[in-house]
C-alpha cells in the first residue's frame, strides 16, 4: 500500500516528533544509573553497614601522614585516558611584594616558587630612610655591575648597566632601565639555617635560586625551561632583572638526607628600590684589627668620612649611635661554613654578636672614636670574654631594620667580607685604651695580672701618669723658646711651637708606654725584653737566654725603667711582666721631632746600621699592602695608626 502523501508542513512536524523521540530514548539509556543511585539513597541506609562511621568523626581513625591537606583543585577527568599522563596540578606560587621579606622553610629535594606580580613591578617607589649623617665611605671604588649579580639580559647589555660608584659609597644606589616600559628588579635570597650532619664538617650544598619571567614557566626549579640559575654563594644570592611582567621564581634545597639532616630556613625578598639583602662583593673588609691580648680585641672601621674639613659633619657623626654591628666565632667552629655572607645565617650561628637576646653586653662595647690620623670618626668594637691563642672569624654587618623595620627597603641587612683576628697566647700583654694623655694609645702593654695592675683602669693610670709627668718636663724647657713672635723671629717659618709639642707627645707615648706582644711571636722586627725576669706563672727561660740576656740592658729590661723597677729611689710600684717582645716605635716619631722642635733642643736621632738603632726603633715596611695600599702588618708602633699606607696607596 502507497505511504500516503505528506504536505510539507506535515513532514517537518514529523521530522521533528522523530529526533525528539530518540533524544529521549538515548538520554534515559546512559543517565538511568545515576538516577537510580540518587533516588535510592535513603533506602540502603539500613543495610550500609559502614554509615553510621561516616556520620561521625572518620578523620580520627586515619593517620595524619594520610591527610591531604592542599587546597581542591579541578581535575579534569576523561573516559579511556589516564591522568598520569595529563601531568599534576602544581601550588600557585606564593605572591611576593616589594621590600616584604618571605621567610620559609626547604625541605631537602623540594622546590618552593613565588611570584613577583606586573602591579607590584609597576607599583611606586619605596622612600628611603636613613639615619646616618652622610653616606659611609670606603676606602675603593666598587664596582656594582651584572657580573656581580646576574641578570637575564646578554652580554652586551650587562655591559652597558654595569657602573662604578665614583663616589665610593656603601650605599646603593638604583639604576635607571633603559627602556619605558622595562623595570629594574633585585631578587635577593639568604640562608638563615641549614641542614646538619654528623658525618662531616663540611657544610651542606648551596641553595638554588631559579627566575622566569615566561608564562611557559610559572614554577621554575630543576629541569625546567627557560630561565636563569644561580646557586647561592655562602648563603646568599642576588639576582637582577630588567622586566616587564610577572617574574616567577624559585628556590630548592638539594636532596642530600643520606648525610645531612634537617631542613633549610631562608629568606627570599624581591625589590624594585635596592636589594632587600647585600653583601659587598669587595675585598675590603671595612674592619681592621687594632690589636689584642689574650682575652680581648680591639677593632675599628675605617673612617666614615673621607677628611676633616666639615667639622660639622664630623661632629654629627661622633654623636650618633654606633651604626655597624659585628659577628665573630672561633676559627674552628663550622657552624658558619656556608653561611658567611648571609645576614640572618650570621646572626643565628656567631658565636659573638653585638645584639643577640641573652648575650651579656660586656661582650661586645661598641662607640664612636677619632683616635688616628686626621681626627676622622670610626666605629670601634672592643671584645671581651675572648680565649687565649685562638683565631676568630668576624665580619662587619649593618642592620637594615635600623631606621625603616623589616618591610623596608635594604631591611634585611648589609654584610662585609669576613676577616679574622688572633688573640696572644700569654697573659703578661693587657690592651689598653681611652687614656686621658697618652689618647692615641690603644694596644696592648706589659703587664702581670699577679701584681696591683692588674685592673685595665689602673694600668692604663700608671701609664698614661707617668708619661703627663715627664711631659710637663719638656714643656718647661718649651716655653723658653719665643713661640708668640712675629713670623720673622720665629725659629722656623714651616713648623710651630705648636707642631713641636704634639710632636715630642706623640714620640713619648710610644716610648714611655711599649707595644708588648707574646714573647713565642716568630716575626723578625720585635725586640727581646726583661728576658731574666720570670714569667707571671713563676717560670724562666732557659738558662742560656737569661745568662745571655744579663749581658745586654736591650734584653734584660724594659724600655720604661719604671716597669721594671730598676729606677733608683723610685716609689713606684713596677710591674715586672716577665719576657715578652716589643713592636718598637716607628723611626719617622723621633724624625719627627727634629723636624719639628727648635734646633736649640739639640734633639738627634740614631740612624739605621748605628749601634743603638736595632733595639730602639723600627721601620716601616713597605710590602705587603692590599689593592688600596694599606699595610696592617705592623712592623712598627706609631700610637693611633691602625695601618700603613704604602708608596701609591
Amino acid at each position: 500500500m502507497p505511504l500516503p502523501k505528506l504536505s510539507p508542513l506535515q513532514s517537518r512536524l514529523a521530522a521533528s516528533l522523530i529526533a525528539s523521540i530518540m533524544l529521549v530514548l538515548i538520554y534515559f539509556a546512559f543517565m538511568s544509573p545515576h538516577f537510580a543511585y540518587a533516588a535510592h539513597v535513603d533506602s540502603i541506609r539500613p543495610e550500609d553497614h559502614n554509615h553510621e562511621r561516616l556520620l561521625g568523626r572518620p578523620i580520627l581513625d586515619l593517620e595524619f601522614e594520610e591527610l591531604d591537606l592542599r587546597e581542591p583543585t579541578y581535575e579534569a577527568q576523561f573516559v579511556g585516558v589516564d591522568r598520569g599522563i595529563i601531568g599534576r596540578a602544581t601550588t600557585e606560587p606564593t605572591p611576593l611584594t616589594n621590600n616584604v621579606m618571605q621567610l620559609t622553610n626547604i625541605p631537602q629535594g623540594q622546590l618552593v616558587s613565588y611570584m613577583f606580580s606586573n602591579t607590584s613591578l609597576w607599583g611606586p617607589l619605596s622612600p628611603v630612610k636613613s639615619s646616618l649623617p652622610s653616606q659611609i665611605i670606603l676606602n675603593r671604588k666598587i664596582k656594582r655591575g651584572l657580573d656581580e649579580m646576574g641578570s637575564l639580559e646578554d652580554d652586551e647589555e650587562e655591559e652597558e648597566e654595569t657602573d662604578i660608584v665614583d663616589e665610593k659609597e656603601l650605599k646603593l644606589r638604583p639604576r635607571q632601565s633603559n627602556s619605558g616600559n622595562q623595570r629594574l628588579l633585585y631578587i635577593t635570597v639568604t640562608a638563615c639555617n641549614q641542614p646538619t650532619s654528623n658525618k662531616t664538617t663540611d657544610p651542606p650544598p648551596q641553595l638554588q635560586l631559579y627566575v622566569s619571567t615566561s608564562q611557559d614557566n610559572m614554577t621554575p626549579g630543576p629541569g625546567q625551561n627557560p630561565q636563569a640559575e644561580i646557586t647561592l654563594d655562602e648563603g646568599y644570592a642576588i639576582y637582577q632583572l630588567n622586566a616587564t611582567g610577572n617574574v616567577y621564581i624559585g628556590v630548592y634545597g638539594e636532596n642530600v638526607n643520606t648525610t645531612y639532616n634537617g631542613v633549610w630556613n631562608a629568606q627570599i625578598a624581591a625589590s624594585i628600590d635596592d636589594p632587600y639583602h647585600y653583601y659587598w662583593n669587595s675585598t675590603d673588609p671595612n674592619l681592621f684589627l687594632v690589636d689584642s691580648d689574650s682575652n680581648s680585641a680591639l677593632l675599628y672601621t675605617d673612617p666614615l668620612i673621607p677628611d676633616s674639613s666639615n667639622e660639622t659633619l664630623a661632629e654629627e657623626w661622633m654623636d650618633m649611635s654606633p651604626p655597624f654591628n659585628v659577628f665573630a666565632s672561633d676559627a674552628s667552629d663550622n657552624s658558619i661554613m656556608g653561611l658567611q655572607k648571609s645576614y640572618c645565617g650570621l646572626q643565628t650561628k656567631a658565636q659573638i654578636s653585638t645584639f643577640r637576646p641573652g648575650q651579656t653586653s660586656s661582650d661586645i662595647a661598641m662607640r664612636m672614636t677619632d683616635i688616628g690620623n686626621g681626627s676622622l670618626p670610626k666605629q670601634q668594637f672592643y671584645i671581651t670574654g675572648l680565649s687565649p691563642g685562638t683565631t676568630y672569624n668576624i665580619a662587619l654587618v649593618m642592620n637594615g631594620t635600623t631606621a625603616s623595620g623589616n618591610s623596608a627597603v635594604g631591611a634585611g641587612g648589609q654584610v662585609f667580607k669576613m676577616t679574622s683576628f688572633a688573640t696572644l697566647s700569654t697573659v703578661n700583654c693587657a690592651l689598653i685604651t681611652d687614656l686621658s694623655f697618652c689618647d692615641q694609645v690603644a694596644y696592648s702593654v706589659p703587664t702581670n695580672p699577679n701584681g696591683i695592675y692588674n685592673e685595665t683602669a689602673v694600668l692604663a693610670a700608671f701609664y698614661d701618669n707617668l708619661t703627663s709627668q715627664y711631659y710637663s718636663t719638656f714643656q718647661m724647657v718649651l716655653a723658653q723658646t719665643p713661640c708668640e713672635t712675629t713670623s720673622s723671629a720665629q725659629y722656623s717659618l714651616a713648623r710651630t711651637c705648636g707642631d713641636c709639642a704634639n710632636a715630642y707627645k706623640t714620640w713619648l707615648c710610644a716610648v714611655m708606654i711599649p707595644r708588648c706582644t707574646d714573647f713565642t711571636s716568630p716575626d723578625p722586627w720585635l725586640q727581646r725584653r726583661a728576658m731574666g725576669q720570670p714569667f707571671p706563672n713563676g717560670t724562666f727561660l732557659d738558662q742560656t737566654d737569661v745568662l745571655a740576656a744579663n749581658l745586654s740592658h736591650a734584653l734584660n729590661g724594659s724600655r720604661n725603667p719604671f716597669i721594671d723597677g730598676t729606677v733608683p729611689g723610685s716609689t713606684v710600684v713596677p710591674i715586672v711582666p716577665g719576657p715578652y717582645k716589643e713592636i718598637l716605635p716607628c723611626e719617622d716619631l723621633c724624625y719627627n721631632i727634629v723636624q719639628s722642635c727648635p734646633a736649640s733642643m739639640g734633639l738627634n736621632c740614631p740612624r739605621p746600621g748605628v749601634l743603638g738603632f736595632a733595639e730602639s726603633y723600627g721601620i716601616i715596611s713597605q710590602k705587603g699592602g692590599d689593592e688600596n695600599g694599606r699595610i696592617t702588618n705592623l712592623t712598627c708602633n706609631y700610637p693611633g695608626v691602625v695601618y700603613y699606607l704604602a708608596a701609591g696607596g
